[in-house]
């Protein structure tokens, strides 16, 4: 089914919104600048839900910089303060030194995740102590916002259930939609999509999120990474839905094994899974990373280096995955694996 906000008309949007287009940055979103010179990016078909959350993110000030609204009508756009820095898939997303950002980063967003249903008890706070702090009236609306966060405790067990139970039908959907749309020329293992569909029904585990909250930026990737000549990062491109745990990790690092222009794939990508930070890490999260590898491989749209290699790690990964493990012993060893090195320090 086509996307309706690809026929949204950018032009006449932004002049609309009185704002001159200078670039386009995405497939829809450019840079722009308004009457008085301020440099914005304006986004095509922003739905209610991200403009939500990336209001709410102001009151718990999160470490990188992110999309700070200006003007949104949800469905239609979103205007934001422009964020300069280089795209970080115009470099080498496959140095160490991006992997333990990225890795970091996502940490930090699951934090902030966790604590986003918090936010209106915060700026209830925050505002009610900035205006009129002191009066009986103000003392009445802060216990009021306590109340929303106590709420939100009382709650917080069937929200994660209702998000375990959204990230599940997402793996089930996935599969078909990948099943559907996958190469024709791109060969893969025998009943390929049929075990894993079954594998994906039978395994429930990797959407239990250990800390409290399956939400996640869905297109956490090189792509929609960015660093400015400060090495502070910004994170555009925002889409917010339930996935399994630790699936911005998995993510980032399939879209580095697909667009990736080396060679010698399977073990660099093993060793890399190795130092992957994880908390309770069990065999079926082996499963998580093959189903970003499939959903990453149907959005490329260009040709690929060493896609033959590619496909044959990718078969490799899922043959691991369909293997029934005991999540309290370690994932069988291959001649290059070197162990897993899990400090269980990681800022999730």
């Amino acid at each position: 089914m086509k996307n309706p906000f690809e026929y949204i008309d950018a032009p006449a949007l932004a002049r609309h919104l009185e704002i001159s287009l200078e670039e386009r940055l995405g497939r829809r979103t450019w840079k722009g600048r308004t009457r008085t010179g301020e440099a914005v990016a304006v986004k095509t078909g922003a739905t209610a839900q991200v403009i939500n959350f990336l209001d709410n993110l102001r009151s718990l000030h999160p470490p990188f910089a992110y999309p700070r609204i200006i003007t949104a009508e949800a469905g239609f756009y979103l205007v934001y303060a422009f964020i300069p820095g280089i795209v970080l898939s115009d470099g080498d997303f496959e140095s160490a030194e991006a992997l333990a950002a990225a890795f970091e980063l996502s940490g930090r967003l699951t934090a902030l995740c966790r604590s986003l249903k918090l936010a209106p008890m915060f700026q209830g706070l925050q505002g009610n102590t900035a205006v009129g702090g002191t009066t009986p009236g103000a003392a009445a609306r802060r216990l009021a916002a306590l109340g929303s966060g106590l709420d939100y405790q009382l709650d917080g067990l069937a929200i994660r259930r209702q998000e375990a139970a959204q990230s599940y039908a997402w793996a089930q959907q996935l599969v078909s939609d990948c099943t559907a749309r996958w190469p024709r020329d791109d060969a893969l293992p025998t009943a390929f999509w049929s075990r894993l569909s079954q594998r994906v029904e039978v395994v429930t585990s990797i959407h239990l999120a250990p800390q409290g909250s399956n939400l996640a930026h869905t297109g956490f990737t090189p792509e929609h990474l960015l660093v400015d000549a400060g090495d502070r990062w910004g994170i555009v491109s925002w889409q917010v839905a339930p996935r399994p745990y630790n699936y911005m990790r998995y993510r980032y690092l399939a879209w580095c094994l697909v667009h990736s222009q080396r060679g010698d794939i399977t073990r660099r990508y093993d060793a890399l899974l190795q130092s992957m930070p994880v908390i309770n890490y069990s065999g079926a999260n082996a499963l998580t990373w093959v189903l970003c590898l499939v959903e990453t491989w149907v959005e490329a749209f260009s040709a690929l280096d060493f896609r033959a290699e590619k496909l044959q790690a990718l078969s490799t990964f899922f043959e691991e995955a369909m293997v029934v493990t005991d999540p309290h012993q370690p994932k069988a060893a291959r001649p290059t694996d070197t162990g897993r090195k899990d400090s269980g320090s990681d800022i999730n």
